[in-house]
């Protein structure tokens, strides 16, 4: 937006600055916002961001405009924030909503504004408030019904991309392998401080995988860019996911873009199965939930991907949602109470999840199936 500066925090948002972020666009003037309260969002559930729900005061009738709006922008934290800025993730989210986020296929929060300050890397977004809707909970889980209806509504979005000519368009969205270098880098560190804060947390075959995983991260991320590609949300999760109620009741509405990709689609749904389902659970539906995913693919077309490369993809996909979870969560912050359990909760779904995948569960500590799996031996 021409002329419009990009706030560096939230005491940078100002009234004038949520005026004209509000009205843009608009031929005439509209209502001026006077004043606003700020309440802080996503303690233990938004690690990467400031998240803010604004209550806006105005001098006249809102004419249309919201009452409440989301801000979000950059994580204040050092670490965070150079974690964020070599992978882009930020702006990625941008770009997504400003050329992507009108699909019929995968409902997101209405964008108000989007701003971008490429000298600085900074970002601000103001997005409509889903407090109307009830939100996923990573921590405590969901339904099978639930878990249907996101990974049904993934399928149909993963189809309408699927082997597009449109992908090769998107270029500000990398393909998964382009981001190997930057995982590589912020690894080692981001590493050595998760199993700090996991402390007595961290299962001992998840640590002895993690010690050795890094020399593999380019040959899992490679394989799961080869073709078929489509567009990847990359946090698929339950916390990313509102279940709105009336009329729209049966659709999902996502946020957090930004980590985009394209690639493989299955790693949508290995991120979405492990982190919703205790282990017990996860193995009594996580078939049947992936062959609905490959079920819906086919009926929207697809063709030439059998179910078994899906599984495939979705096997080697959980040791990328482990690497994922290293580079993105190493340094986040699981003081409170809410945060500490959902990382117990991932490392030991995550740890039974990769043993049961990949082959790890009758030879722990043993990195030998890995290695089959990425067909390095």
């Amino acid at each position: 937006m021409s002329g419009l500066r990009v706030p560096g925090g939230l005491s940078d948002i100002t009234p004038c600055w949520l005026t004209r972020a509000l009205n843009a666009g608009r031929i005439s003037g509209g209502p001026s916002v006077t004043g606003y309260s700020a309440e802080p969002l996503a303690e233990g559930r938004g690690f990467m961001n400031q998240l803010f729900r604004l209550g806006l005061h105005f001098d006249s009738g809102p004419a249309g405009l919201p009452r409440t709006v989301i801000a979000k922008l950059p994580s204040a934290d050092p670490l965070l924030r150079t974690v964020s800025d070599r992978l882009g993730q930020n702006r990625r989210e941008l770009r997504f909503y400003r050329e992507l986020a009108d699909s019929p296929d995968m409902l997101t929060p209405r964008v108000y504004h989007s701003g971008m300050d490429p000298g600085a890397g900074t970002t601000a977004l103001l997005l409509e408030d889903m407090s109307s809707a009830r939100q996923g909970d990573s921590v405590a889980g969901c339904t099978l019904e639930e878990a249907r209806r996101c990974i049904g509504q993934l399928a149909g979005f993963h189809a309408s991309w699927w082997d597009s000519p449109l992908l090769e368009g998107l270029d500000w969205m990398p393909l998964r392998e382009a981001d190997a270098g930057a995982f590589e880098h912020i690894y080692p560190g981001a590493w050595a401080a998760l199993i700090e804060k996991a402390g007595g947390g961290m299962p001992p075959s998840l640590r002895v995988l993690g010690d050795h995983l890094i020399p593999e991260v380019r040959g899992i991320k490679t394989r799961l860019t080869r073709p078929p590609r489509t567009v990847v949300h990359g946090d698929y999760r339950l916390d990313n996911c509102f279940f709105p109620t009336g009329a729209d009741s049966r659709q999902v509405v996502v946020i957090d873009w930004e980590f985009c990709t394209r690639g493989r689609g299955a790693y949508d749904v290995a991120a979405f199965i492990s982190d919703a389902f205790p282990s017990r659970k996860r193995r009594e539906m996580e078939m049947g939930l992936l062959r609905e995913y490959h079920s819906v693919l086919e009926e929207r077309g697809v063709r030439g991907y059998t179910f078994e490369e899906c599984l495939y993809d979705y096997r080697l996909s959980m040791l990328e949602v482990f690497v994922f979870w290293i580079v993105t969560g190493g340094y986040c912050s699981y003081e409170c109470e809410r945060a500490a359990a959902y990382l117990r909760n991932t490392l030991e779904r995550l740890d039974a999840a990769v043993a049961d995948l990949v082959g790890l569960a009758s030879k722990p500590g043993d990195v030998q199936p890995v290695l089959e799996l990425i067909g390095r031996s």
